[in-house]
């Protein structure tokens, strides 16, 4: 998750303009979740199933898993949690 943060932020600092996956990246890598709406009104996205689905690879690279959901009012929200490693015992 740091590595993605620290992307975005050296991205951010060297004058590179974040695109809309990164925007969307980088929101639901900090635990956050995101509906169609809401991903419209921050980050101008028309079509939040099609940028998941674009960033779906990178975020498993990453170790993170999709999330699907319904919010309150029947929406679909998008997130991610981080994807544990199985532990293996050595006996």
């Amino acid at each position: 998750m740091t590595t993605i943060i620290l992307n975005v932020l050296v991205k951010s600092l060297v004058g590179y303009n974040m695109t809309k996956q990164d925007k969307v990246l980088n929101y639901l890598t900090r635990g956050r979740t995101l509906s169609q709406d809401s991903a419209y009104n921050m980050f101008d996205v028309g079509n939040l199933r099609a940028t998941i689905s674009d960033i779906k690879p990178h975020l498993k690279s990453q170790g993170f898993t999709l999330i699907k959901s319904t919010g309150r009012q029947g929406e679909t929200r998008y997130g991610v949690t981080k994807t544990r490693r199985k532990t293996t015992s050595r006996r």
